[in-house]
């Protein structure tokens, strides 16, 4: 027999305001609390891979996240932007 489904309008408006400051909670963020703030992230442009790395996960997940609530993506395919100070790439990558 199947469980109730997780409510995820019921997130932790602390956890989810220190994931937007770039501070991890220190424990493991409840599904609630990824998709809050996955869809504030994406609305402020940011791309997948950003959001997982802010969220502590995986860059699918962030995209499963997104198609189960209807998140538009923050950066549409194809686009690369550098020109904010999170988009830049913490180490230079290898030629060849």
């Amino acid at each position: 027999m199947p469980g109730k489904p997780p409510d995820y309008t019921a997130y932790d408006e602390v956890v989810v305001q220190r994931l937007m400051a770039d501070r991890f909670p220190g424990e493991a963020i409840s599904a609630a609390d990824a998709a809050e703030a996955t869809r504030r992230l994406a609305r402020r442009s940011y791309s997948d891979g950003q959001i997982a790395y802010r969220l502590g996960m995986h860059r699918r997940s962030v995209i499963r996240i997104r198609a189960r609530h209807g998140i538009p993506a923050g950066l549409p395919v194809g686009s690369n932007r550098h020109d904010r100070p999170h988009d830049v790439p913490t180490r230079s990558r290898k030629r060849g």
